[in-house]
């Protein structure tokens, strides 16, 4: 039976229609944060899977084209919509444009980063410098947690130190279970000194993306640790900000499996331990 959620918004389309379109498109696009948001009070579920639904529509647009201009065109769709804050006919922009008036900023200038960071996996070439590739893995979760604290009415939450770090964290686990996907399309969105190669891909080779990718799922893993104790001492309100990141560990296990082929292998935890993890730190703060 689906949940029984309190909607704050409405449309010219059918409520109903409308509705379960949001919760079908956070589920099957953004599972881990449509859990989260089923977790939070009941009076924020509805703005919270709106959100799951528009960071999952914006990530899958690099993993289902095969030319870059055709993303770029479904990106820059969603560019317009933020700007011209009108309805377009799509529940979840509509939704989520509904939503603007609570948030700090125009969604057009919020999701900015988060659409180039998607831009960014259209094309082969690498990043040209660490940095770059560390903005790439956080900005969507940044911007996600800055969303999720002014929805949970926590809006000062988002610049504190732990939920950067949080930030961060998640955003680069994330992109280690992502990239196999990436890879499959002769794209490689990580910092090119680790492949060897200064610019372009012609110097990319198997052994040298293997390498790349070990060293990226130990610095994950090393934050991960770093991060964990930190966590179980943060307030419930910051709790309920970065829930998403109690998904870190198990996704590090499922990358970090024995026999998995970390460039081809899909790392993907069993929603009943994803359910778990998230439930145990919404309710009793184990991350």
């Amino acid at each position: 039976m689906s949940p029984q959620l309190y909607w704050p918004w409405s449309s010219a389309m059918s409520g109903e229609t409308e509705r379960a379109e949001v919760v079908r498109a956070a589920r099957e696009l953004a599972y881990d944060d449509y859990l989260s948001a089923l977790l939070a009070p009941r009076a924020h579920q509805a703005d919270l899977l709106t959100l799951a639904a528009l960071f999952g529509e914006l990530a899958r647009i690099p993993l289902h084209v095969s030319d870059a201009t055709l993303g770029e065109i479904r990106l820059q769709w969603w560019r317009d919509a933020f700007a011209a804050k009108a309805a377009s006919g799509h529940p979840v922009a509509d939704a989520a444009l509904a939503l603007e008036p609570r948030l700090p900023a125009p969604l057009s200038e919020l999701m900015a980063p988060v659409i180039e960071a998607h831009a960014a996996e259209l094309y082969a070439e690498p990043f040209p410098t660490q940095d770059a590739f560390d903005a790439y893995a956080t900005a969507p979760v940044a911007t996600s947690f800055a969303l999720r604290a002014a929805i949970l009415g926590r809006p000062h939450m988002a610049s504190d130190p732990i939920a950067a770090t949080a930030a961060a964290t998640l955003g680069h686990v994330r992109t280690c279970a992502r990239l196999p996907f990436l890879f499959a399309k002769g794209r490689y969105p990580i910092p090119a000194y680790r492949l060897d190669a200064s610019s372009g891909t012609d110097a990319v080779d198997e052994p040298a993306l293997r390498r790349a990718m070990t060293g990226l799922i130990a610095d994950a893993a090393t934050a991960w640790t770093a991060l964990r104790p930190q966590l179980q001492r943060i307030s419930p309100d910051l709790r309920r900000v970065v829930l998403p990141t109690a998904l870190a560990g198990p996704y590090l296990r499922a990358i970090q499996k024995d026999g998995r082929d970390v460039l081809r292998d899909i790392a993907d935890p069993s929603p009943l331990e994803r359910s778990a993890r998230l439930w145990l730190a919404a309710r009793i703060g184990r991350f």
